[in-house]
């Protein structure tokens, strides 16, 4: 139960579990600051709850009767001991309450610092990858792109020297196969070069019922042409390619039969670098006796080399990319940052102060200064408080004069 002063304006919070003896009777509150007395009207039953505070003087009377009773000082001390619980139960509440959530600079941070932060980071991050997934994609490709190229060029460069042969041959039919590499016309057609590491050479495989195994009769190694003993180019070919003789040798098989064969196999050089080499076969047909074949071989990496120049670029182009968004991501933060740290201040310090005059205005004092200027709603609500303040002041002033 609330009373207040009709001379001062002091504001009073009784305990109505106090009151209980005074149910149904007159009461009087005499004002500790002026001491003006306020009459009230009887005590119903249901009377409202509220807090309690010490410092008036009570008196009360049955109905009609003109006999005073005064409240006695047991109820003054326990009306103050209750006061006293309950404003301290309250502000631990009020404690409880206001630490337990996320003040209002909190909230600024998280809504226009924090959230903004990780959605452009994720876009950024995003952004990042499908721009590095873009480069991989273009130079993968353009790798394969070059890589046909080269395939198809070393077995175009097969099938032509492989014609060029076939009618050098026919055009020479005395020419013996022991004689080819001595013939300086034919040795230019059976070994020419494929791009800038590869070479043309002419094979003829074994011929069932022969003495002889498979010969190359044209090679730009020419300490291994004309080695015709069974096995022998084999075993010379394993010695060179070593664990990757296997692949090479099959490509060779594959050609049987006057049939074009292709693919890769791995060579080690002399400084023990492992590079991949594609080789293709055309055979020759002749008029003569013999299944003779033009191949073709080059390293690959002649080829695809060509793109690592457009790899580097786009790595390159990503890496900035990156540290641009980098450079933007950082200073976004650091100005929205400080906007927010400003402005949030700048609002908390406002409604600070609009909680502390509210405070004050509530417990009577009605010349708390509201010291906000702003512009904005939070000037609005100030202004708005400040007439509330003034209406208050004006109603407790009528008030006074009335009585």
């Amino acid at each position: 139960m609330t009373v207040i002063c009709e001379e001062c304006g002091k504001v009073y919070h009784l305990d109505p579990d106090k009151l209980e003896q005074y149910k149904g009777r007159e009461l009087r509150v005499k004002c500790g600051e002026c001491g003006h007395v306020t009459k009230m009207a009887q005590l119903a039953a249901d009377q409202e709850k509220t807090f309690s505070q010490p410092g008036s003087d009570w008196t009360g009377s049955d109905e009609g009767d003109a006999d005073k009773a005064y409240a006695t000082d047991d109820l003054r001390e326990e009306l103050s001991d209750a006061a006293s619980a309950k404003k301290s139960d309250y502000h631990k509440a009020t404690s409880v309450r206001r630490g337990s959530i996320i003040g209002l600079r909190g909230k600024n941070f998280i809504l226009f610092l924090f959230i903004p932060l990780v959605l452009i980071l994720a876009t950024g991050i995003f952004s990042q990858l499908q721009i590095q997934e873009l480069g991989d994609r273009i130079t993968n490709k353009s790798r394969d792109l070059v890589l046909e190229e080269g395939k198809d060029k070393i077995i175009q460069k097969a099938r032509n020297v492989a014609r060029q042969a076939e009618i050098y041959l026919n055009a020479h039919p005395d020419l013996k196969r022991q004689d080819f590499s001595k013939d300086p016309m034919f040795a230019k057609i059976m070994v020419q070069s494929v791009g800038e590491t590869g070479y043309t050479c002419l094979f003829q495989h074994h011929e069932p019922g022969k003495e002889y195994g498979r010969a190359l009769w044209g090679h730009p190694q020419e300490q291994i042409v004309g080695i015709v003993e069974k096995g022998a180019l084999e075993g010379v070919f394993k010695k060179t390619l070593g664990p990757y003789f296997e692949p090479f040798w099959d490509i060779i098989l594959a050609s049987r039969d006057k049939k074009e064969s292709e693919g890769f196999y791995n060579r080690k050089d002399l400084d023990g670098k492992i590079r991949k080499k594609y080789m293709a076969i055309s055979p020759i047909e002749l008029e003569r006796p013999g299944e003779f074949c033009l191949m073709s071989t080059a390293y690959i990496d002649e080829f695809t080399d060509k793109t690592q120049g457009l790899r580097d670029s786009a790595k390159d182009m990503a890496r900035d990319t990156r540290n641009i968004n980098l450079g933007i991501l950082l200073g976004a933060l650091i100005f929205v940052g400080l906007c927010v740290f400003v402005y949030g201040n700048r609002l908390s310090r406002h409604i600070q102060n609009l909680t502390r005059a509210t405070d004050r205005i509530s417990v009577g004092d009605l010349e708390a200064e509201i010291d906000v200027k702003s512009k904005d709603e939070i000037g609005s609500l100030a202004d708005a408080i400040s007439r509330m303040q003034d209406s208050l002041r004006f109603s407790i002033e009528r008030l006074r004069r009335h009585r």
